[in-house]
């Protein structure tokens, strides 16, 4: 199998992985009038990280490779400490932020924070030099947006623009642009320690560690510390699943389909997340899908497949270079 295929295949798992998130999240949501019940945002956010990390760790101690973590952190501090404390932690507080003090939707805010494949687009170009097919990038980029906008918001575009939930709007691209770094940060990273083996696993474990230091410092002041380790088994359960499947293995496979691949390319499966969701709320939670999934869908496969073609210019030259025009 070619390196980039394989890339593209991890990407799209880790995409899927991802797209378990919305429906735990929704699972672990307090109810309103019941104290201690449920999950607590910010508590949640700091589950998700910390054990998280704490599973790829073990990964490495089972695997006997922990050569390379001090080396990493010491080569690249300031960029570990922008992508994981700001592009990972705050984003993540910001994106929380907009949704409950705020009031916006949580299905109008994903539409929203999803605008991280916009930025992360725009952030590669400068950052690594990503320049192939841009013109189509752009274009697929944007039609997978309007795509996941009609779809969350069901064709009523004007609850994104309502006074009362306009900051909150705001605050929820702000998050999405800003989470737009961590991606393409990491992959900067990568490029930067090539020596070091399992880099990507590494970087991973130690933003997630990192990206704990700005929840941590929010947790006291959110209310939640008297319930913070006050779950049932069920509660643990769901947390435990977020926190090593859709978080610590989603982002791990996604980060290794990452080095063969385009971030910009890879990127583009999570134009399909809120898809995944979709059908994930339908099998299981019994939510109906909306009728503006069949226009959403074939918008979202149309981006996906724009912003992965490739440049006739590059296909003519990889032909050239076969033997016998094969």
């Amino acid at each position: 199998m070619r390196a980039s295929t394989k890339g593209y295949i991890l990407c799209f798992l880790g995409v899927f992985c991802w797209s378990f998130s919305e429906i735990i999240v929704w699972l672990l949501k307090p109810r309103v009038g019941v104290t201690g019940s449920g999950v607590g945002s910010i508590s949640l956010s700091f589950y998700r990280f910390f054990f998280g990390g704490i599973f790829l760790l073990i990964l490495m101690v089972i695997q006997k490779d922990l050569t390379g973590f001090v080396e990493l952190i010491k080569k690249d501090l300031k960029l570990m400490l922008l992508s994981s404390v700001i592009g990972l932690g705050i984003s993540n507080m910001i994106y929380f932020l907009g949704i409950q003090a705020y009031g916006t939707e949580a299905h109008v805010g994903a539409a929203l924070y999803t605008s991280y494949t916009l930025f992360i687009g725009i952030y590669s170009i400068f950052i690594l030099n990503e320049r192939t097919n841009i013109p189509l990038k752009i274009i697929g980029f944007i039609i997978g947006f309007f795509g996941i906008l009609i779809l969350l918001t069901n064709f009523n575009f004007a609850i994104i623009m309502q006074p009362d939930k306009i900051t909150g709007n705001i605050l929820l691209v702000l998050a999405g642009a800003i989470w737009g770094l961590y991606s393409v940060l990491g992959k900067k990273i990568f490029r930067r320690n090539p020596g070091i083996k399992n880099v990507d696993v590494k970087f991973t474990i130690w933003s997630f560690f990192l990206s704990c230091i700005p929840i941590a410092i929010t947790l006291p002041f959110s209310g939640e510390v008297p319930d913070f380790l006050q779950h049932d088994t069920t509660e643990w359960g769901l947390i435990a699943f977020l926190a090593i499947v859709s978080t610590g293995i989603g982002l791990y496979i996604f980060f290794i389909g990452v080095k063969s691949i385009d971030v910009s390319h890879g990127i583009s499966f999570s134009l399909l997340k809120p898809v995944i969701a979709a059908f994930f709320a339908f099998v299981l939670l019994t939510r109906p899908i909306p009728d503006a999934m069949w226009v959403s869908v074939p918008l979202v496969s149309v981006a996906v497949l724009l912003i992965n073609r490739k440049p006739k210019e590059k296909q003519r030259e990889i032909s050239s270079l076969r033997p016998n025009g094969e």
